[in-house]
Order: structure tokens, then sequence, then C-alpha cells
């Protein structure tokens, strides 16, 4: 294997996937890249078996000395690489002894290597069930949904994310038993009726990271994504560095192929937990309350983050908390308020991570001091999030 290459393409193929690379070791090849050549394209992977991400870098003519494939340390090869100069033209090439030799000037740097033929490939989805949306359609899916996943939980399954279709309209919901975010979007191209699958964490947070990346490397051009769902893996192709100008849009530099292995269980039915009885309506000024609930959580207990809402008078709110060393703090809040008196608390930081997503007025619809509050900004019906009262 022998490969010329310009460190500016390299570093960003690397950087797309080298999240996916893992580094618990549970298996030492999986902390290695893998590297496959060939005349047209340069192919780097990498894997923890819960998520693949597969980069496809097209190569200017000549750049190919001679093909082959390797896998090289993934942290060493890329501080390796980023510490080059961005303009610098690099040499990697396979040695007789099998190490990994990269050269530039005066520079050269030989890494140990393992196998490509060692190196476990996740897998494709089979009978997958294909569903076709814009890159900013699925990027609010995940960006309004994604802080409800639980991080660590014995009922695994809330440690991802469901990503149900029906009726037409796809809707990602998250939730950690506390709280819960729900998003949709209709009008889906996809070729069935129903479909329900639980994306892990990692590979949710993965695929809003590249999302992310495509918007800022192509902020004008809204791509079509596919989503390929089977019963064990969903996979997704996402090219990036697209021309803005260019009439053919379907060929980029680098094309990234992710593919995650889902969640094998049951998510519990996110219906029943939307409160629908509410007799009492609070309308918010979003900036205003996240402010003030940022000002007065400064003095809340570390442990249990409480804030009590005293809703009484129809145009104002006092929010206060205190924590055991007897400090205090509380704040009014002009609002408009539909309702009979009462407090009920909250965890703050549930509260702002909401607000956090939200703009403008939103609404937040109670019933009693004990039961889950659901929020809602004005005029927006396709995101609900739910949050279950604390005793403070």
């Amino acid at each position: 294997m022998q490969l010329i290459i310009s460190q500016a393409m390299l570093m960003y193929a690397v950087n797309l996937i080298f999240k996916a690379a893992d580094k618990r070791n549970s298996l030492a090849i999986l902390a290695n890249l893998k590297l496959v050549l060939s005349p047209e394209r340069l192919t780097l992977l990498a894997s923890d078996l819960e998520v693949e991400l597969q980069a496809e870098v097209a190569l200017p003519a000549g750049a190919c000395q001679q093909a082959g494939q390797i896998t090289v340390p993934a942290n060493k090869f890329k501080e390796i690489i980023k510490l080059l100069p961005e303009d610098a033209q690099v040499s990697i090439d396979v040695t007789d002894n099998k190490q990994c030799q990269i050269v530039f000037a005066d520079s050269q740097f030989r890494l140990n290597t393992l196998p490509a033929e060692d190196f476990p490939l996740i897998g494709v989805p089979e009978a997958a069930t294909s569903v076709v949306l814009s890159r900013e359609t699925l990027l609010d899916l995940l960006d309004k949904t994604h802080f409800a996943m639980a991080i660590q939980d014995a009922r695994y399954y809330l440690t991802g994310m469901l990503v149900e279709l029906k009726d037409g309209a796809l809707t990602a919901v998250a939730t950690d038993g506390h709280r819960l975010a729900l998003a949709r979007a209709a009008n889906m191209q996809t070729s069935a009726e129903t479909l329900s699958a639980i994306l892990p964490r990692k590979a949710v947070l993965e695929l809003q990271r590249l999302l992310g990346e495509m918007r800022r490397s192509s902020p004008n051009v809204d791509n079509a994504i596919t989503l390929n769902i089977g019963r064990e893996f969903v996979q997704v192709m996402l090219p990036f560095g697209q021309s803005e100008e260019a009439a053919d849009n379907t060929r980029a530099p680098v094309v990234v192929t992710f593919t995650a292995r889902l969640i094998d269980g049951k998510f519990p039915d996110y219906r029943r937990v939307l409160p629908t009885n509410t007799d009492k309506v609070a309308r918010f000024d979003q900036e205003a309350l996240a402010n003030i609930l940022r000002r007065v959580s400064v003095l809340s207990n570390e442990k249990l983050r409480g804030v009590v809402f005293e809703f009484g008078d129809s145009e104002r709110v006092r929010i206060r908390t205190s924590n055991a060393e007897h400090d205090e703090a509380s704040a009014v809040l002009p609002i408009r308020y539909q309702g009979a008196p009462m407090e009920i608390s909250f965890n703050v930081a549930y509260l702002l991570d909401v607000l956090n997503v939200l703009q403008g007025d939103i609404d937040m619809h109670m019933q009693q001091a004990n039961g889950s509050v659901l929020i809602r900004q004005v005029n927006d019906s396709q995101h609900d999030y739910v949050i279950m009262p604390m005793r403070i």
C-alpha cells in the first residue's frame, strides 16, 4: 500500500469518523482505523461494534501508488496527521515488516499495525425500510429530543431514542423516566406504513454530530437523507463537501456511511405519558424564564436542583429556591396565567434543557402539583415536552 494525499483532505476524513473508534480497547483492533486504498478512493473505517463509520475519499489521479489495506492506531495516526501543515503532501506506505510509514519533508513516523482482514464489520440492515427526509428535518428531530435520553439505566431501552413511523409521520421520542421530549415530522417519503426502532445513545449523538458538520460545510444545501432501518441495524449515507453551485450534487469528495446496531427492546408507550386533562395554563417568554432560572438556581440544592413556582396571580409568578445552608433566592416574572393558585416544583436542569431548544412564547399546561406538566412552544404542534414535578 502506498499513497500520496494532502493533509487537509486526510484530516477532514479522519475527523469525521474518528469518534467511532473503541477507546476502551475491548478488542484491540477496534482501537485502530482501517485504511483501504484503491486507485479511485481511500476508505477509512472506525467501529466499536455499536456504531461503525466509513469515510470514502475520492482521490485525484496518481494519488494511489499501490493499492492495499491495513489498520493503524487511531489516536496516534490522528495526532500525527493533525500536527502536519495543512498544505502538506503526506506519503503513507506499508513497509515490508508491516509497519505504516508516514513521511512529510524531513519527518518520518512508523506505526505498528494489525491485519486489515481481522477488522470486524458491524453488518448491514436486512429487509430494510427506507425513509427519505431532509437534513434539516432529521437534525431537528435529534436536536430537539436527544437531551432527554437516559445516560445509565437498568431499563436499557431508555438509553436510546425511539424512532417511529406512522401515518406518513416520523416521530422521535426520548425519555429517562423523569422527562420526555418528542418531535414529529410529517409527509415522509417511505417504503413502509409503520416502523419502530430504538437508536442507541452513541448512535444518536454521532449522527447528530455528522449532520451538524454537514450543515457547517454546506449551509445552503439541505441534503436529502435516506434512513435504511432493518431489524438489527440502521444505515445512513452522508455526502460531505458538496458544491453549492454545482448542478449535479450526487457526487461528493467524502461520503460517510453511518451504521449502528439498534437496541433490542420495547420502548414504553409515550402517548400515555402526555397530559390531557390539564386545567391550568401559564404562558412565559422563553428567554426571560431561562434567565431567571439560571440566576436563582445558583442557590439551589446542588444535588436536587429544585425550584418552586408559586402561581396565584394571573399576571406574575414567583420563582424561589433554597439550599441546605439556608441560602435563598427568588424572583418575580410577568406571565399570563389561567387557573387556580398552585405551587409546583421542578428540577431546574430539566426545565433549562427544554427551554434551550425553544424560543418565543411557551405554554406550560398543568393539572396538579404532583402531576406531569406539558410544555409547548406557542403555535408549534410538532414538539411536546413533559416534565415530572419533584418534591422539595
